[in-house]
């Protein structure tokens, strides 16, 4: 189960990374897939994690068990990026910006 939840937060890091990336690079929405995978294999490189040994599933070679981890990873990005989208949206929904701005500076409809 942590073996489970280490990938999980991993994907959670990397699109954390990745909105940072996103917000100064505005050629990064264009490839974020490739971002995230990316950002998932590497961050499995870099931890030299695969959650194939920790779960003593047997891969031919230690390197492809390393990189398909960092896919799955990403993948968890991915949904990680979903979910925090949809709660940004509910955010904006529930706190108009609009209505707030009018109702500080006293403004009224006119049409």
């Amino acid at each position: 189960m942590y073996i489970f939840a280490i990938t999980v937060l991993l994907g959670l890091a990397a699109v954390a990374v990745a909105m940072i990336v996103a917000r100064f690079v505005v050629m990064a929405t264009e490839i974020w897939a490739l971002l995230l995978l990316a950002l998932g294999v590497g961050a499995a490189w870099l931890a030299d994690f695969s959650m194939f040994s920790g779960w003593d599933v047997a891969v031919r070679k230690e390197w492809i068990g390393i990189t398909l981890t960092g896919v799955a990873i990403a993948g968890f990005a991915e949904a990680w990026f979903v979910v925090l989208r949809l709660f940004r949206g509910l955010e904006r929904k529930y706190n108009d910006e609009a209505a707030s701005f009018e109702k500080e500076k006293g403004l009224r409809r006119v049409a």
